[in-house]
């Protein structure tokens, strides 16, 4: 049968009816491109690029001058094109997060007593709608706060405006397309936060299912490696995320108040908290359990180890010799039992990565603190 969810450039519309409920149902910001019965990532750039980019841009921006060149100079700026390239990536990530859980639950399934059913309600809040919805406007009303703080601390005027008031009809209708775009684009930016949230709410809960784990002898990480790599391809797409997020406040032409580094600084700075909370947090469990299976079958060796080593009395046949062959195997499977589902040295690349990020934004607050 053909899945009609695992090609961006060929889903148009199937993708969310192929089942109503559970981890392949779409997300909102999915639905959202859908809508227009593209290629999904074409819908994507039309979406970010497009109507609620260049031409809401360009648009808000001659109904307040009239000139059409200064508007296109606008819209095309370096920090506009990257404030389209942050909303455009925004409505493809959780359409790569969901994939990656579809892949992942593949092999994950059969760890569950109940399969494929179970799999589904363990991460079936993915596609829910009003959670979507509160985290939708939780983010659009964060970011307000954020990057208005100036203004509400009475430094500078807000930094977004809506001019959806009194005036030509071309102006009215600029400002009234200003605040669609701007609840477009939240909607993508919070889907991001909503899948990685979700997601990794859903590693926890299968951490605590009652699991069918692989033995030691089969797979070293007891089955279990798929959720490292669902739990690194999430955390790689989440701080892709904010690492465009950092780049279109970076851009900006105007020049930060001390008041717009507490705002924004703090925004961002809660979104990377998160986002290395929700990476670490929901693994615990299943590491606890890995731990525990480790020390288990080091307990049950243990006792065949000693006395072996006791036993003076052995000897040099071959059948002595096979029997010290296989517990020197059984001994070295054991050893390498993995305590995490994933390489501790990608962990250790991840953490690197991260606080590189949190580096580079810190000393981006001190340089403009000291005006470098």
């Amino acid at each position: 049968m053909e899945n009609a969810d695992t090609s961006d450039l060929g889903d148009t519309s199937t993708g969310f009816s192929k089942t109503a409920r559970g981890h392949g149902a779409a997300t909102l910001a999915e639905r959202f491109i859908l809508a227009f019965r593209l290629p999904y990532v074409l819908g994507c750039i039309v979406v970010g690029f497009g109507l609620f980019g260049v031409f809401d841009v360009a648009l808000s921006a001659y109904a307040t001058n009239g000139d059409l060149s200064a508007a296109i100079a606008k819209a095309t700026a370096s920090n506009s094109l990257l404030t389209d390239l942050l909303v455009t990536y925004s409505f493809y990530a959780p359409r790569y997060m969901r994939q990656r859980l579809e892949e992942a639950g593949r092999s994950l399934s059969t760890l569950l007593p109940d399969r494929d059913g179970g799999f589904r309600r363990i991460f079936d809040r993915l596609a829910s709608p009003r959670p979507q919805v509160i985290t939708w406007i939780v983010f659009l009303v964060a970011l307000l706060l954020a990057v208005n703080f100036s203004a509400i601390v009475g430094v500078a005027p807000p930094s977004i405006q809506f001019n959806a008031g009194p005036g030509s009809a071309l102006e009215f209708f600029a400002g009234a397309y200003d605040i669609v775009s701007v609840a477009v684009a939240t909607l993508g930016l919070s889907s991001v936060v909503w899948a990685y949230w979700s997601i990794t709410r859903g590693i926890h809960r299968f951490g605590d299912s009652p699991l069918q784990l692989r033995p030691y002898y089969e797979d070293a990480f007891a089955g279990l490696r798929p959720v490292g790599a669902l739990a690194l391809s999430l955390a790689f797409g989440y701080f892709v995320f904010i690492g465009l997020f950092m780049l279109v406040i970076f851009a900006s032409p105007s020049a930060p108040t001390t008041a717009d580094i507490i705002g924004i600084g703090g925004f961002l700075s809660g979104l990377i908290v998160i986002g290395l909370a929700l990476f670490f947090l929901p693994l615990r469990r299943l590491h606890r359990r890995m731990v525990g299976q480790k020390q288990e079958e080091k307990g049950r060796l243990r006792p065949r180890l000693a006395s072996l080593f006791e036993d003076r009395s052995v000897g040099n046949d071959a059948g002595d010799l096979g029997h010290m062959f296989r517990l020197d195997m059984m001994d070295r499977k054991v050893a390498s039992m993995a305590v995490w589902p994933f390489d501790v040295g990608i962990l250790g690349r991840l953490s690197a990565i991260a606080l590189s990020v949190i580096a580079i934004l810190i000393s981006r607050i001190v340089a403009l603190f000291l005006h470098i």
